[in-house]
């Protein structure tokens, strides 16, 4: 099976390994103009979002790899200030794709889109040939052409020019009697569909920020999304709430464990237990997580974590999650359930944790394991990933929250944490994994 996630992000990797992007990079760029790392990763990002949203949107789940091929193909490059956005119509073309689904699905998978590229201004290879093709797509499948070409500043439907949906007047002899019912009737789908998403999350987010008090409140909000351009998935956003009122409840204070840390007791105490050892990122990384006071450090050092590698590379790992609160309490909360060792296999994504992954088609969940297995790009040659693409910057939360809690893939426990996330997520019905 082809994960269209793990071909993308692999292809663009392969790509830009090959210096293929080096050339895309400078086309049609302004003269002296260059794009930053940042602009691309932030275009990037943006794509990787927009799939995932489409992947766990059970109704149009099965178009997310298409959409993210024609997505690639239309886009080539961040605008510049200045110019000229082309999203509004790379929007349109996917919307009207006579190859997508249509209606009410069509909708959906373009509201995706656009929120995940929300104020990031792209240019595509050819401005010329994408309005045609939009256009061209707009006279096949829009139920009112001409309304879909005059907001995007195209030309009208031409008298002897062939529609499939339309069969009102043309310009010239307008007169106003087409189906204005049928030309409605996706637009009014879609914005139910809209109003029914915002109050299942309204509600669901109430359900689990309202147990935080002022200061975990202020945590969440500051830390839930950093590191994620675009912002961290629904479920992941609860997971990381459920978290903070876990650790509320056990007193964690951020704050006065940072200060701890730069005490001068601290700091004659961790020159003794280091013992001549020099501090590594992943030291440092675990210490902040756990070591909020003397006996937090003293127990962490006991332990004799295997942390001091000096060529070890440290990886953020979890998605859009900061790197002082919300790394640390998810992996506190792993110390908590499952001891320091397993919170040191955790920050490593080691490739032995179960992850609880949802298959939005079958409305299922399954329990997996980070493997490096070969995958296929969308091209169809062969290619194994480094590390299981979850998300754009690391794990989710939400996949691992089963894992942490000690809970048996299938047992009442699992299958409860399960249903609720896939509910928050998706709505519909829930079945369990047969």
């Amino acid at each position: 099976m082809v994960d269209s996630r793990k071909s993308l992000h692999a292809k663009q990797q392969r790509r830009r390994a090959n210096g293929e992007f080096a050339e895309e990079q400078d086309t049609g760029l302004p003269s002296g103009d260059t794009l930053t790392d940042f602009e691309w990763k932030r275009l990037n990002n943006a794509m990787l979002a927009a799939e995932t949203n489409i992947i766990m949107d059970p109704d149009v789940a099965d178009c997310a790899g298409y959409a993210t091929r024609r997505l690639d193909e239309l886009i080539a490059r961040p605008a510049k200030p200045g110019e000229t956005d082309d999203m509004p119509l790379i929007i349109e073309n996917l919307r009207y794709d006579p190859q997508a689904p249509g209606g009410s699905h069509a909708d959906y998978i373009a509201d995706h889109i656009e929120a995940a590229y929300a104020g990031i201004p792209v240019k595509a290879p050819d401005r010329t040939q994408l309005e045609q093709e939009t256009r061209q797509h707009i006279l096949e499948t829009a139920l009112d052409p001409n309304r879909e070409l005059h907001k995007l500043g195209l030309e009208p439907v031409q008298l002897g020019e062939h529609t499939n949906a339309y069969t009102g007047p043309q310009p010239e002899d307008w007169v106003g009697d087409y189906d204005e019912e049928a030309a409605e009737r996706r637009y009014e789908a879609a914005w139910k569909g809209k109003q029914t998403k915002k109050a299942r999350y309204d509600a669901a987010t109430e359900k689990h920020l309202s147990p935080l008090n002022d200061d975990m409140r202020d945590l969440y909000v500051k830390n839930v999304d950093r590191g994620l351009i675009n912002g961290s998935a629904f479920d992941d956003k609860m997971a990381f709430a459920d978290a903070l009122h876990e650790l509320q409840e056990d007193g964690w204070n951020p704050e006065k464990g940072k200060e701890y840390r730069q005490s001068k007791d601290f700091k004659k105490l961790e020159k003794q237990l280091l013992d001549g050892r020099k501090p590594t990122r992943r030291y440092r990384q675990l210490r902040d997580a756990l070591c909020d006071n003397e006996r937090e450090y003293r127990y962490f050092m006991e332990s004799k974590p295997d942390v001091f590698d000096p060529n070890e590379k440290v990886e953020k790992p979890f998605a859009g999650l900061g790197p002082d609160v919300g790394q640390a309490a998810m992996l506190r909360l792993t110390a908590k359930h499952r001891g320091i060792e397993d919170a040191v296999r955790l920050a490593r994504r080691d490739q032995s944790i179960e992850y609880t992954v949802a298959d939005a088609k079958t409305h299922t969940f399954r329990s997996d394991h980070d493997e490096l297995r070969m995958t296929y790009l969308s091209d169809g040659s062969p290619y194994k990933p480094e590390h299981t693409i979850i998300t754009a910057n690391g794990i989710k939360p939400a996949s691992v929250m089963s894992w942490i809690h000690r809970e048996k893939p299938g047992s009442p426990a699992w299958e409860q944490r399960a249903r609720q996330r896939f509910m928050e997520q998706n709505g519909g019905d829930w079945r369990s994994a047969g």
